[in-house]
């Protein structure tokens, strides 16, 4: 949309969630185009939603929470598809954890425009008490808690437990990247046996 375009008709009263929602969608898109929080201005995402630039303050305080706000989305959809795979699983805390983890990786097969937007946005840093209600933190209390699960039936997080989650994120995600890029067939039970392999490793009697 054009910097001429004509601003939308303001919501009637009591839809404003619906202004919202179009907030969020239109920096969706243009995330996928700028691909960073820097680069991304407030007045861009009024245009492209059709509203004045003061009316996004209504419902974000600024350019941060409009970003996570957005991101949000994405990771509330991926961590339900992980709780949703771990419940149903077998009644053992690996095979859950492990069914969380598969899930991880085929969700970012099977949507990858979204999880790029996940980790190719760069974001502005923040100081540590922000930074501890990113919407990425879904994704490390839910793996903070499966491991938790398997200590209490008997197994060992091997190395540093505070950095366990981190490993298993760092792990899943390269391994998804390198997966998409590579030449190689796509056989997503690679994904699977690397799930395995790596919980072998991780975990231990």
């Amino acid at each position: 949309m054009n910097e001429s375009a004509a601003v939308r008709p303001r919501n009637p009263r009591g839809q404003g969630e619906r202004l919202r929602e179009e907030l969020l969608r239109a920096t969706e898109r243009l995330l996928e185009e700028v691909g960073s929080e820097d680069a991304l201005s407030l007045r861009a995402v009024a245009r492209a939603a059709g509203v004045a630039a003061p009316s996004i303050y209504r419902h974000f305080s600024d350019k941060t929470e409009l970003v996570w706000a957005t991101l949000e989305v994405s990771y509330e959809r991926l961590a339900a598809a992980m709780a949703e795979a771990a419940a149903k699983a077998d009644d053992d805390p690996v095979a859950r954890l492990r069914a969380q983890l598969r899930a991880y990786c085929r969700y970012a097969v099977a949507h990858p425009a979204t999880y790029r937007l996940l980790y190719e946005t760069r974001q502005t840093p923040v100081g540590p008490e922000r930074l501890a209600g990113h919407p990425a933190g879904l994704l490390v209390r839910s793996w903070q808690q499966a491991l938790t699960a398997c200590e209490d039936a008997g197994w060992q997080v091997r190395g540093s437990r505070s950095e366990a989650p981190y490993v298993l994120w760092s792990s899943v995600h390269g391994r998804v990247m390198l997966w998409q890029v590579m030449p190689s067939p796509k056989d997503a039970t690679r994904l699977d046996r690397f799930v395995d392999e790596m919980l072998r490793l991780l975990l231990e009697r």
